[in-house]
Parts: C-alpha cells; structure tokens; sequence
C-alpha cells in the first residue's frame, strides 16, 4: 500500500466517515469501518486523530470549508432582499449535489449537541456568521439593517427543514417550487420593511 501525505490521509478518512455516517449514523461509524472505507490501517486513522470525537470535529469543519469553497456569493449593493433568496437558492443548490455531506451533516449536529450543548451553540452561530456576514454584503442604504440576523436566522431554519424533505422525498421539481417560493417570501420581506429617505434623514 502506498504512503500517503498526512494531509491526505486527514482528507481519505473524512471522507470516509462522512460516508458512513451517512449510511450507519453516528453508532455505526466506528473507527474500523472508516478505516476499511479509506482503505488505509485503523493505525493510521488513530494517528491522525487520536480520539473518534476529534475526527467527528473534524468532518463538521470540512463541511463548513467546502460550503465555503462552492464560493456561495452576494452581489454588493444588490439588496438585502434579493441577497437573502439568492444566498437561499445557492445553500440549498449546494446540499442538492451533497446528499451524503446534507445527511452525515444532520447526523453529526445532534451528535455535538447530546455531547456538548455549548460547543453545537458556537457550531451553529459559526454558520450564522457566514449567513449574516454575505447578507450585510447585498445590503443597499434604504434596506433594514435589523433583518439581516432575522433573515439569517430564516435562511437557516428553511435549509434545517429542506434538507430531511430533499433526503426522504428525492422530488427535485417539489423541492425546486418550495425553495423559490421561500425565496421570493424572503425577498418581498425585506423590500416590505425599506426604509423611506424621510425617516434615514429623521
């Protein structure tokens, strides 16, 4: 068997358990199956991580870089409304073409949740961050500051809901509909809520 870089090896046995957990969940992915799914000796998966906990970690920070590395983007100044349903549309665009990374991602919230309820709170507020930090990019001088953490939060709870539907009901064209009709809710919210020139002046 060939020797693999550290850094690879790493990126094998994510992979792998990603896979596995997506299959067996949480009590299936012991450290022998991830192994045998990498291909590589259990030794080196328990030098590379030392405890199964670490490589669950792990996995929840690729997933956050990957979802970052699809390059999800707002154009500057195009208003919040529109960022939010255009940020809606690329998340749930991404967790589509991802049904392994959307099923093990499930799984392995609930998992740092029972474990740790303030390490899943920092978790989830990380991916708010992302959310609230693209928004603030679409927003325009007339738009409602106050609903870009409103509308994170939505985007949020929305992609939360979708993905258990995507997963159990696999119906792209449903799915498609639910999402645009979201989107286009999130959208005349926020142009609901602009701010007129007289009360930015006031």
């Amino acid at each position: 068997m060939a020797r693999l870089p550290a850094g690879q090896r790493r990126k094998d046995f994510i992979a792998a358990a990603v896979q596995i957990i997506a299959e067996r969940g949480m009590h299936g992915a012991t450290t022998r199956r991830i192994a045998e799914r990498a291909q590589a000796p259990l030794a080196s998966l328990h030098y590379c991580f030392h405890t199964k906990e670490e490589l669950f970690l792990a996995i929840y920070e690729d997933m956050a870089a990957s979802q970052l590395r699809e390059g999800f983007h707002v154009r500057e100044g195009s208003g919040l409304g529109r960022a939010a349903a255009g940020l809606l549309r690329q998340i749930e665009a991404w967790f589509g073409k991802e049904d392994t990374y959307a099923q093990a991602q499930l799984e392995l919230f609930f998992w740092v949740f029972r474990q740790d309820g303030d390490l899943a709170k920092r978790l989830y507020q990380l991916h708010l961050d992302v959310l609230e930090g693209l928004l603030r990019q679409g927003l325009r001088p007339d738009d409602n500051v106050k609903l870009v953490e409103v509308l994170a939060r939505a985007i949020a709870t929305v992609v939360d809901g979708l993905v258990p539907q995507w997963l159990t009901f696999k119906d792209r064209v449903m799915h498609d509909t639910t999402v645009d009709v979201i989107a286009e809710s999130l959208e005349r919210l926020a142009d609901a809520h602009r701010i007129t020139q007289a009360a930015a002046a006031g």
